[in-house]
């Protein structure tokens, strides 16, 4: 609530020539002035208009927030014109009507004679005024506006090293609709009795910009790593998803004490994000999906990193061993919810290097220097044994069995990490995988006897037929 009051040696002057004239003419003239019965002091301003003589606080009050509320206010945006029209109590906004029936009822008739004497003057004058204490509620504002800001924000591109230009790449600014911002705007709209909200558009520059990865050094490999893939025939879409993944990661900048997101830089594993179907793991099984692959070239990207001495703040390993990494070097990821998370300890930043030649996937780490070596071991401290799955297929020929899938012995791996930095201290990172076992999964003919028609299992893996093993889904 917010009054305003002349300057005070102004009422004092004021109240002295009514008190002189008051002397000469008796008490006519201040009966006059101040306010009469319970009105509100005439002139006084409510919104956008004076109080006129004779009405009552409560009543003006109502009056002019509900003008006030009801009217539409319209949402502008500079660059596509109108994109809403509302009213402030379809926003649900609130005004509190005794809150400022009181403030107009104490125009007047508050503080010492002459203070009072003083108000009631300025208020003809049209000096004081009683503002709306409005309230906008968040909520109702962003579902109104949920549609706006899903087509018009978006989020600033970094810019990247293009290896194979030699040169930084342009970054793009991003755009923000600031709902906060805009309940600003809208309430100092209403201030100056405005019935246009021009509503703020911000830009949101990347942290990492063109001229940022221009000025790295890059001339140290800090650690790489290859893994090979089988790129021809039926491996063809598992090819096509391995060299899209690396091309999101090539060139892109780990600056010091960030943390880098697998799926943010990936992206979905879609068809319109350039992946294919290919085989991926499922609750422990093969089958054919989307994006089948990406995880080996998180695992490659996760082994550099690892080696690199980087920090590996969140991580999973495979439902199963990759034949393509050690145990304990492999990382699973299914967007959006399995990731993997590194981040630069270091205070230089880190530019990637993700490079796919004939069925060879290469990742390599480049920076100023190399702050740490590392060593790694890994030795496997526990074993489970498989279990084994039937099926029956009525499309088999009488007596046939067909194994879907070999299975394989779940292991436990402890893995150690020693890393030694260039000034003499080292730190040793004891940590611990567990590969769940692969359950082996036969198709039999009706009426099969599983006992007569498949060989036994290996003696630490005979426990029999079992239901599905539960495994975390995965692309690779």
């Amino acid at each position: 609530m917010v009054g305003m009051r002349g300057k005070r040696w102004i009422g004092v002057t004021f109240a002295a020539l009514l008190g002189v004239t008051t002397a000469l003419g008796g008490t006519v003239a201040v009966r006059h002035v101040l306010p009469k019965g319970n009105e509100v002091a005439e002139g006084v301003v409510l919104g956008d208009l004076a109080v006129q003589p004779g009405q009552l606080p409560e009543q003006v009050a109502r009056q002019r927030i509900d003008r006030l509320l009801d009217q539409p206010m319209a949402l502008v945006d500079d660059d596509q014109g109108q994109i809403d029209s509302a009213s402030l109590r379809q926003l649900g906004a609130t005004i509190d009507v005794e809150q400022v029936a009181a403030a107009l009822s104490a125009v007047g008739r508050s503080g010492s004679l002459w203070e009072r004497l003083d108000d009631a003057w300025q208020a003809r004058r049209g000096k004081i005024a009683v503002a709306l204490p409005l309230r906008i509620p968040l909520e109702p504002l962003a579902l109104r506006l949920a549609d706006y800001k899903i087509q018009r924000d978006r989020r600033p591109r970094p810019a990247r090293w293009d290896h194979a230009k030699a040169a930084a790449t342009e970054h793009r600014s991003g755009v923000l609709i600031d709902l906060y911002a805009v309940l600003e705007a809208m309430t100092q709209a209403v201030g100056r009795c405005s019935t246009e909200v021009r509503l703020p558009v911000g830009q949101v520059d990347p942290a990492v910009t063109t001229a940022v990865v221009t000025s790295i050094d890059r001339s140290t490999v800090l650690a790489r790593f290859q893994t090979r893939f089988a790129f021809l025939g039926s491996q063809a879409g598992r090819a096509q998803n391995i060299a899209r993944a690396a091309a999101q990661l090539d060139g892109q900048l780990m600056m010091p004490g960030a943390v880098l997101s697998f799926n943010e830089l990936v992206g979905p594993r879609s068809i319109e994000n350039g992946f294919a179907q290919a085989g991926e793991i499922y609750k422990g099984e093969l089958r054919m999906g989307i994006g089948g692959g990406t995880c080996q070239v998180a695992s490659t990207f996760h082994a550099a990193a690892y080696l690199a001495g980087l920090e590996i703040t969140q991580r999973s390993p495979h439902s199963r061993p990759s034949g393509y990494v050690r145990l304990g070097l492999d990382a699973t990821v299914a967007y959006p919810h399995v990731d993997m998370k590194l981040r630069n300890p270091f205070d230089f930043p880190i530019v990637l290097r993700a490079q796919v030649d004939q069925g060879t996937l290469t990742l390599e780490l480049l920076g100023a220097k190399r702050p740490a070596r590392v060593e790694y071991a890994a030795a496997t401290v526990g074993v489970r044994p498989y279990k084994r799955k039937i099926r029956q297929a009525h499309w088999l020929a009488e007596g046939r069995v067909i194994r879907k899938q070999k299975g394989i012995a779940g292991v436990t791996v402890e893995k150690i990490r020693h890393i030694t930095y260039t000034d003499g201290t080292d730190r040793i990172e004891k940590t611990t995988d567990t590969y769940p076992p692969t359950t082996e999964v036969y198709y039999v003919a009706p009426g099969t006897d599983p006992e007569t028609a498949l060989p036994p299992l290996p003696d630490d893996a005979a426990e029999g037929a079992s239901s599905d093993q539960v495994a975390q889904r995965a692309s690779g």
